[in-house]
């Protein structure tokens, strides 16, 4: 899929749906991704702080929530989304605002901090993620961070591999995402980016809801449910292994 037509795979994902699940299925998942940011942004001072691809709003929102002296900034390049996101601002949120912009152009004001979930593999090609990455850059200070939350093929495959295993069929890469290959990622962004640490957090999770809880709905016959509690207690499990895509890199402009 081209720019336009992954933009407008999302703008139409936003008009019709705006609950939870309009940036993914696995509302565990994100919950995971809150998780993590929650307990990785954190200023003694005033800051400002980018979601950028924020979709819905959810998570900019939450973080805002926990961190009311941070100034939260969401920026997407869905009209609907951050319509959906505007929409979901109480009267209270005097720390956060949302914008559409494109994550290929440049960020419109420097910020401390920036993050990212799941939002450069919506970028159709290599070059364009290259370029959003290097317009974060931009907007830090030196020693500013980025924290990359992201799906890399490594991952992917490895959980894919472990599925076969068990005789269940391969889930594919979907037609609009454009996974990272964690080599090619870090030699890039070595000349721009110290990485401070990187785990996957996906993994664990993974292995219970995509491997043993799929074998036990394929034996059983029953539906998967992403709202199943397999899925909500394997979203409480330690980070172990490299079994599923998404990744957390918490990178430091040099």
């Amino acid at each position: 899929m081209d720019m336009n037509s992954v933009r407008a795979y999302w703008e139409a994902r936003a008009m019709t749906d705006s609950s939870a699940q309009s940036t993914t299925q696995d509302v565990y998942l994100r919950q995971i991704e809150l998780q993590v940011l929650s307990e990785r942004i954190s200023f003694s001072r005033p800051a400002i702080v980018a979601d950028l691809g924020c979709g819905d709003g959810r998570t900019t929102i939450s973080l805002a929530r926990q961190s009311p002296y941070t100034e939260f900034v969401g920026y997407d390049y869905s009209d609907a989304m951050v319509a959906n996101a505007q929409n979901l601002l109480a009267k209270s949120d005097k720390n956060v605002e949302f914008y559409v912009h494109d994550a290929t152009s440049p960020l419109p004001r420097n910020v401390d901090l920036v993050y990212t979930t799941r939002c450069l593999i919506n970028l159709p090609s290599w070059d364009l993620q290259q370029r959003a990455i290097r317009n974060i850059w931009k907007a830090l200070p030196t020693g500013g961070t980025y924290i990359a939350i992201e799906n890399f093929v490594e991952g992917h495959n490895s959980f894919n591999e472990v599925r076969a295993e068990f005789g269940l069929p391969e889930i594919p890469i979907r037609e609009h995402n454009l996974f990272f290959n964690r080599e090619q990622l870090a030699e890039f962004v070595s000349g721009l980016f110290s990485i401070d640490y990187e785990v996957n957090i996906s993994s664990t999770y993974y292995l219970v809801s995509r491997v043993h809880y799929s074998k036990l709905c394929a034996d059983t016959g029953a539906t998967p449910d992403y709202f199943d509690m397999s899925h909500a207690y394997a979203s409480r499990l330690p980070f172990s292994g490299e079994f599923g895509p998404v990744r957390l890199m918490c990178l430091r402009k040099v």
